[in-house]
């Protein structure tokens, strides 16, 4: 380590408080710590418990106890069709008597676990995935001998189906836990209940820049708590007289970050507005006022404009965080990822407008809206910090001081806006079938999980008893949302696995087209001729395989990727995910998953359309498509070109996306069916990814989705009458299984000996 590296880390704050938390870890099984974004939390934390000796030899010899005592055999939960069976914990090998410290850290966000990653191995002086390395969903950089493994939350969640003590970690550092995202709740949970198990052997630790204390003290048993004291500066926050209006947010901003370029001293300008597209105009804007005031004769100082968002590539991202030449002043137009997650350097000044976009799940209506919405204090506060970490600074406010004490006190936690129905997948293949009263920090509405097991019954991943499935174990393994592991697998029964990763894998990553915004008149203009060109009247599924197809065909060529106004990047992204999810279709068990489509209708139609030479490969897809969103099927309306009746829940209606192909082509065909639908309101929705089907395909499955006793689904019966009935339906239904194959078994018998009698007959009367 140089000696410049060890005097930049020795100036963190978190470096006077090092004492303090490691006796705080070597005593405790959970531990708080809370700091200021840049105080050392997330980078310095990981380092010093790794290279402190006695915490190191404490925690080997209390793993190797634990590991010792895991030698009787545990009992697996029953599943229905199988016979109970016992299996030995998960152990990683040498872990027993290995003398290695593994540190896992969660981060809520891709590019902050790869840029924390990539910090720390610099520190060490270490290559990338080496002793240092990240693991985010289809991008690993790590090997087996990786001691700190920066990871996002849903990773390690599926590590803990694998191994539910974590046995393959000493430390487990759930960072950003005031973001409070889907997968980390589910993490404080399982966490907390290994940490139990593991009898000191495993440490967690709970860091953030906020946290409502009170709530995670009493969550993680009164543990103790470190605060972290940030060398921070004053900030002046000012507040406008009144708060601005949507139409006026973008043009306010800009005006204001205009202002203090002109008017203040050194320091990078940081905007926050809602969302991506908030961020594009912004940008564009600012450079037509710059040049209007340039030419009005007044002198403006040397500035970049920059975007930083969620979905721009890491080159764009990157950009950002250069420093710029001096006397050159940054000014950046950024969503809430700028918040708490990453530090750029030198920010002086901050434009707060008061708003962010967030995704909201109706469980009734089944819809993701994208809606603006006030932050929290919490949120503002953070913002404003961001001005005071490297010299006094200003946060301006667009919005009155009154509104800022109207605003709730923390963001209100992921799991109680999302879908659930991955997060209940993940439990119940891990044997936690009491999902209502699983130990959630906050408990999530009766109704969102009722209709995220509705949505599982739907696509045979639970049983009527809300037991999962073999069907469910196979999707389970899929890093996906159910529906479309199901169609995945429903793909390799149709034989068109190939084209379904394809697809699934492009819709895993970024855009596949160039991210060129209205604001860009000709460039969007020249995005939607190309689109119109390569676009397939099927729907928008087969029109992104065929544009896929094509650049394969091209050789993978950059020029055509280039000319069709393609990301390359994601491109590239989308073909390493397709060969991941190609080796997680072959590996589906067919035996497992053969009993659910023996009878499916859907199936019967494929294997009639092959049997009758009249197979059609994109057909196939469309089947395999229903198969995992057969509730999202919707009819045109009479009286609406783009405008259709979702079939359930009967009579809502719903809009064709402005960006979908039959929007493009200016057609829209009579029954659809949709993977997606959101939209920026929870009144009305807007389908997404679409595809034409026929109506005949799914009529039998309607009646499906209104004969669903959910409170049945959800075990809420049996809790309240008692497990025997349920028991009793389970084990009736086994013997029933049994009693069936025990059939087929003498018939088959009596088959055979049948045909030998015959034989046997047949070889006397030739003698």
């Amino acid at each position: 380590m140089s000696q410049e590296i060890q005097q930049f880390r020795a100036t963190l704050p978190i470096n006077e408080f090092k004492s303090e938390i490691l006796k705080q870890v070597l005593e405790n099984t959970f531990i708080i710590i809370t700091g200021d974004t840049g105080s050392g939390k997330s980078t310095q934390l990981p380092q010093y418990l790794l290279d402190d000796e006695e915490f190191r030899l404490n925690i080997c010899e209390k793993r190797k106890k634990f590991l010792e005592e895991q030698v009787e055999e545990k009992e697996q939960p029953k599943v229905q069709g199988f016979l109970s069976k016992k299996q030995k914990p998960f152990i990683p090998e040498d872990r027993k008597n290995s003398t290695d410290l593994k540190i896992v850290v969660t981060q809520p966000r891709r590019m902050a676990a790869i840029s924390m990653a990539k910090r720390v191995a610099f520190e060490r002086n270490q290559n990338l995935g080496m002793e240092v390395g990240y693991s985010i969903r289809f991008d690993n950089s790590t090997t087996n001998t990786t001691q700190l493994r920066y990871v996002t939350d849903g990773i390690l969640v599926r590590e803990c189906l694998q191994d539910k003590d974590l046995t393959g970690y000493d430390v487990v550092i759930l960072d950003e836990a005031h973001e409070r995202s889907l997968y980390t709740d589910v993490l404080f949970a399982l966490v907390k209940t290994a940490a139990k198990r593991r009898k000191g052997s495993l440490k967690v630790i709970i860091t953030s820049a906020t946290l409502n204390i009170n709530i995670f003290k009493s969550y993680f048993e009164g543990c103790p708590y470190v605060k972290v004291h940030g060398k921070s500066f004053p900030v002046e926050v000012k507040y406008a007289e009144h708060n601005i209006t949507q139409q006026k947010r973008n043009h306010d901003a800009v005006n204001a970050a205009i202002r203090m370029h002109l008017h203040e001293g050194p320091g990078d300008i940081l905007v926050f507005l809602p969302g991506s597209e908030d961020c594009e105009v912004c940008r564009k804007f600012c450079y037509e006022r710059l040049a209007e005031v340039l030419n009005s004769g007044v002198e403006v100082p040397s500035v970049l404009l920059y975007t930083l968002y969620g979905s721009q590539t890491s080159e764009d991202q990157s950009q950002v965080f250069q420093r710029a030449d001096e006397h050159t002043r940054k000014i950046i137009f950024c969503t809430n990822i700028a918040e708490t997650s990453l530090t750029i350097d030198n920010i002086g000044f901050v434009v707060d407008t008061g708003y962010v976009k967030q995704k909201v799940y109706n469980p009734r209506t089944g819809m993701d809206s994208l809606i603006i919405q006030p932050i929290s204090k919490t949120q503002a506060i953070q913002r404003t910090g961001r001005a005071g970490r490297t010299q006094a600074g200003k946060c301006y406010r667009l919005f009155s001081k009154q509104f800022y004490e109207s605003l709730s006190e923390h963001t209100t936690a992921e799991i109680m806006r999302v879908n659930l129905a991955s997060v209940m997948l993940l439990l119940k293949s891990m044997g936690i079938d009491d999902v209502v009263r699983f130990e959630f920090m906050e408990q999530p509405t009766q109704e969102a999980i009722l209709q995220s097991l509705r949505q599982l019954y739907l696509i045979q991943a639970i049983d009527e008893d809300g037991y999962i499935t073999p069907m469910g174990y196979e999707m389970s393994r899929y890093p996906l949302e159910p529906s479309y592991a199901k169609a995945l697998i429903t793909s390799k029964m149709m034989e068109c696995s190939s084209e379904m990763s394809a697809i699934v894998a492009i819709l895993s990553t970024e855009s596949i087209w160039q991210r060129i915004t209205r604001v860009d008149v000709d460039g969007y203009q020249k995005l939607q001729e190309i689109q119109s060109q390569h676009a397939d009247p099927a729907g928008d599924h087969l029109s992104l395989l065929k544009i896929f197809s094509e650049w394969k065909q091209a050789t993978f060529n950059e020029q055509f990727a280039k000319d069709t106004l393609l990301n390359l990047r994601s491109l590239k992204q989308a073909d390493n995910i397709r060969q991941q999810l190609q080796q997680l279709v072959e590996a589906t068990s067919k035996k497992k998953c053969i009993q659910f489509y023996e009878q499916d209708y859907l199936y019967k139609l494929f294997r009639k359309q092959k049997d009758s030479k009249k197979w059609n490969i994109n057909e196939s897809i469309k089947l395999a498509l229903c198969s995992g969103f057969y509730f999202n099927t919707a009819r045109k309306m009479h009286n609406g070109e783009d405008t259709y009746l979702m079939v359930y829940p009967e009579g809502t209606v719903v809009d064709t996306d402005p960006q979908s192909v039959y929007t493009v082509i200016q057609q829209y065909p009579g029954t659809v069916i949709f993977t997606e639908l959101g939209g920026t309101s929870q009144v009305r929705g807007v389908m997404k990814l679409i595809s034409e089907i026929n109506i005949e395909w799914v009529k039998p499955y309607f009646s499906n989705m209104v004969k669903v006793d959910l409170f049945k689904l959800a075990r809420i019966e049996f809790q309240q009458k008692g497990r025997d009935a349920v028991h009793e339906r389970r084990q009736k239904k086994i013997q029933e299984q049994e009693k069936q194959k025990e059939q087929e078994d003498k018939q088959k018998l009596e088959k055979h000996q049948l045909y030998k009698a015959r034989f046997e007959q047949r070889k006397k009367v030739k003698m």
